[in-house]
């Protein structure tokens, strides 16, 4: 809305020149903004966004929940499936930590899909792969057994 407004003022001719230097501020900046990852991502600049997550992929707080899942999408949508996986990571990490398990059923899904996104990456980078993670997860939160049990089950 916001560009919408500014265009409407300097003239849509320079839409692409305001997305450009929006999206230069936004890769320098040095604190992750969800907004700012989806104001990437709208304006059709998935390879910014992708590398503004993963910059920014020690920040991802999975309690944020309701700006995290549609980036989670947007990237899966757009098969950048490492920055997924990382971000329904937080997600998940986030269900397990809080343990209460009238939620599980949302990591249980979260980890579901983490298990199907998992054999498509190639690199992880210095992030662990999914067997890792899994193996974490089970040492971490191997005695939450409804949400095991949950997730045996579907």
């Amino acid at each position: 809305d916001t560009l919408k407004t500014l265009l409407s003022v300097i003239g849509n001719g320079e839409r692409e020149l305001v997305i450009a230097e929006e999206a230069r501020s936004i890769l320098a900046s040095g604190r992750l903004s969800h907004s700012d990852a989806e104001f990437l991502i709208e304006s059709g600049r998935i390879d910014e966004a992708e590398a503004y997550l993963l910059d920014h992929a020690d920040e991802l707080d999975g309690n944020r929940y309701t700006s995290l899942l549609p980036l989670a999408e947007s990237m899966e949508k757009n098969k950048r499936w490492l920055i997924a996986s990382l971000i329904y990571r937080a997600l998940l990490n986030s269900i397990l930590a809080r343990a209460v398990s009238k939620y599980y059923h949302h990591g249980i899904k979260y980890l579901k899909k983490l298990d199907s996104l998992g054999g498509r990456i190639t690199d992880w980078r210095e992030f662990g792969d999914h067997e890792s993670y899994k193996a974490a997860l089970r040492r971490d939160h191997g005695r939450k057994t409804s949400f095991w049990a949950g997730y045996a089950g579907e």
